[in-house]
């Protein structure tokens, strides 16, 4: 059941003015209703505690204003979760014939548009349309302003006009009171998911002036809200202030304390005379005679047992993957000196001298598993429910062909992760009748019970991806097109393509994160993501790394206490591939390593990484796209003391000389048989 949200003002309804949530202002003569609840109308503007919408809940707003006006102006700043078409703002109306509702974009003629307002009365509907740019962006607070003087109705956002046009009818004809926010009266449309403030219905219509000044009143607040540092309890690097201007304003940062951060944001870590520090960093901007400042806190910890002890805890759970494989021995120390201690607290597994065994004859075998972190007399403990399968002994490498219409998704197979042999003598395994039935950039990854989910590109300009299941990469389920890549101006996304879908699970909050690009002409795309549990319900995307350049081929791979992401820079001077990092996917990620190439040559892409067998090393693929061949390199570090190595030409070879992007993923021996019989391998010369 929904929950239905309404105040009732008693001083409004003793004076007959209102039957609901308002209470009345006087400015220069103008009537003023605004909600009695504080987090919905606020003169301190976007400052105060937002009014979030969701799914599960809605406010009913009456106003004698909208009921008896001819003219009147509506006002609020709103924050959206998502932009989906047809994403209902308000909406008032008596039945399905008589009815008000602005939305943040749609397709009425056929045609994407932006905000746009309708009003039906019996079998006719009027509508004032917006260009489609002129929509909500999700991830700020847009300021949007819905104005009619007598039958002309004015669309703003962000101060400026969007659309204007006349209606055969107004709003007090519907001869009802009750406003909806976020949700359509009459239709199924998507319900405004968000956080809405400083909401205002006024009884005369306002200006452009008017309304460029009620904006430009919390832009800068709007803008400051934006910013966000994900390492703000643990500092351990040097800072990346915005560049200005940001949205065409110019941001100072100042430090409270620049023997430690400086304005510039370079860290000097505290010694242990001094302790832990906290440090205030304030964000200032000057905008048409305001001042607007926000502070951010930073914890700098000096090195202490209770220091080392958090970054243990972080590392630790992070190399706890909920999947294990017989014979894998769990480390006895963390890099900060932590001791570790494990327990099976249940499961057909035993551990002998840190070794996992098997107690069951069984390819998966499900147990809990503890480990202690002791830093001298502190100590954490963190629990798991594990999959542990049998030992690796090989890999399997998904990949497609690069004749153009044609691609097709292959797999081949190597023993040592260097030499390939073509799987189904080099014919296509991953096929589709859905879509295009063009399998580009083919990934393979594991849910956390270790079966497998495949992702691909569909062609190449297609906003969904291909997905399937399997246990065994014989048989697969549950074959279906994701749309995943939407229309949105502010994440900067197209919505046209969704290129080199790949996918990593977080244990902490048991969600999978499929990334991808979509790229656009524009300098400035990110990789995206969306996130599931169950693969059949997806969030709207956001942002996964965005350093301000545009970037595509994204890779995850989780090692050292980390996640790490390799990805392509498209800037023209680089066309090449570098890395970044963050401590939580949840955080997602920010500082890049991107000084110097991880190749000496241009033209990079593709990469794919995956953990060498029985050893504490990994190989990194790059797809060299001009030469149709990749580079190789081998690592067991990453980071400022990164100890990668590249390869020599002879000492890998690929199946065939058609190879393009994909990935690799080991496999044990039951499950390399499995494929060997169902796609008998390519003869060797």
């Amino acid at each position: 059941m929904k929950k239905i949200i309404q105040w009732l003002c008693g001083f409004c309804l003793l004076a007959g003015l209102l039957s609901g949530c308002h209470t009345k202002f006087i400015q220069d003569q103008v009537e003023i209703y605004a909600p009695e609840d504080p987090e919905l109308f606020s003169t301190a503007g976007i400052d105060a505690q937002g009014y979030r919408l969701d799914a599960q809940t809605e406010h009913r707003v009456h106003s004698q204003i909208l009921r008896s006006s001819k003219s009147f102006t509506i006002s609020f700043w709103f924050k959206p979760e998502a932009n989906f078409e047809w994403t209902t703002l308000l909406s008032m109306g008596r039945d399905d014939r008589h009815v008000m509702q602005l939305a943040t974009s749609g397709n009425p003629t056929g045609e994407r548009c932006g905000l746009n307002y309708s009003i039906q009365s019996g079998n006719k509907a009027y509508r004032v349309i917006s260009e489609k740019e002129a929509t909500v962006e999700t991830g700020i607070y847009n300021h949007i302003v819905l104005t009619q003087e007598g039958n002309t109705v004015t669309l703003y956002l962000n101060g400026e006009e969007t659309a204007s046009g006349n209606v055969a009818k107004q709003v007090k004809q519907l001869r009802t009171d009750e406003l909806i926010l976020g949700k359509s009266l009459i239709y199924n449309d998507p319900q405004a998911e968000g956080t809405f403030q400083d909401f205002q219905i006024i009884n005369q219509a306002w200006t452009a002036e008017e309304v460029q000044a009620e904006f430009d009143r919390f832009y800068p607040k709007a803008v400051l809200d934006t910013f966000h540092f994900s390492n703000q309890d643990d500092l351990t690097g040097n800072l990346w202030f915005a560049e200005n201007p940001v949205r065409d304003l110019y941001f100072s940062w100042s430090s409270d304390k620049p023997e430690i951060i400086t304005d510039q944001g370079k860290l000097t870590k505290p010694t242990a005379a001094q302790g832990d520090q906290e440090v205030t960093i304030t964000a200032k901007v000057e905008h048409k005679g305001q001042i607007f400042t926000k502070d951010f806190k930073f914890e700098v910890l000096a090195d202490s047992p209770k220091t080392r002890l958090k970054r243990d805890r972080i590392a630790v759970n992070n190399d706890f993957q909920p999947l294990m494989n017989e014979n894998d021995v769990l480390p006895a120390a963390a890099e900060n000196g932590s001791q570790l201690e494990w327990t099976v607290l249940s499961g057909g597994i035993e551990l002998q001298e840190n070794r996992i065994v098997k107690t069951m004859a069984s390819e998966k075998v499900n147990a809990r598993l503890q480990v202690t972190i002791r830093q001298g007399e502190l100590s954490e403990t963190i629990e798991r429910d594990v999959v542990v399968l049998d030992a690796f002994t090989g890999y399997v490498l998904s990949y497609f062909n690069g004749e153009l219409g044609e691609e097709r998704g292959k797999l081949a197979y190597s023993r040592d992760g260097l030499h390939w042999i073509d799987l189904n003598r080099g014919e296509a395994v991953l096929t589709s009748e859905l879509g295009n039935g063009r399998i580009r950039d083919p990934f393979i990854g594991r849910d956390r019970d270790g079966n497998f989910v495949l992702l691909a590109t569909e062609g190449f300009d297609n906003p969904d991806i291909y997905l399937w299941r399997s246990s065994d990469l014989v048989t697969f389920t549950d074959h279906q097109l994701v749309p995943v890549s939407l229309w949105d101006p502010f994440l900067k996304m197209s919505g046209t393509r969704a290129w080199a879908p790949e996918m990593s699970y977080d244990p902490d909050q048991d969600l999978y994160y499929i990334y991808f690009s979509d790229p656009t002409e524009k300098d400035e795309s990110a990789l995206y993501y969306v996130t599931t549990r169950d693969f059949e319900h997806y969030s709207y995307p956001g942002n996964f790394f965005k350093p301000g350049y545009t970037v595509i081929d994204g890779t995850v791979l989780q090692a050292q206490g980390k996640y790490w992401l390799f990805y392509k820079d498209e800037r023209k001077a680089a066309q090449t591939i570098y890395y970044a990092s963050t401590d939580a996917l949840s955080k997602l990620f920010g500082e890049a390593y991107d000084q110097e190439f991880l190749f000496p040559l241009r033209f990079m892409e593709g990469p794919f990484v995956f953990p060498v067998n029985g050893e504490d090393q990994y190989y990194l693929y790059e797809d060299y796209y001009p030469y149709g061949t990749f580079h190789v390199a081998q690592f067991s570090t990453l980071g400022e003391d990164s100890d990668l190595r590249w390869l020599e030409e002879s000492e890998y070879t690929l199946p065939n000389e058609d190879v393009r992007h994909g990935s690799a993923t080991p496999v044990t021996e039951q499950e390399l048989q499995r494929l060997l019989q169902a796609y008998p391998p390519a003869l060797i010369d």
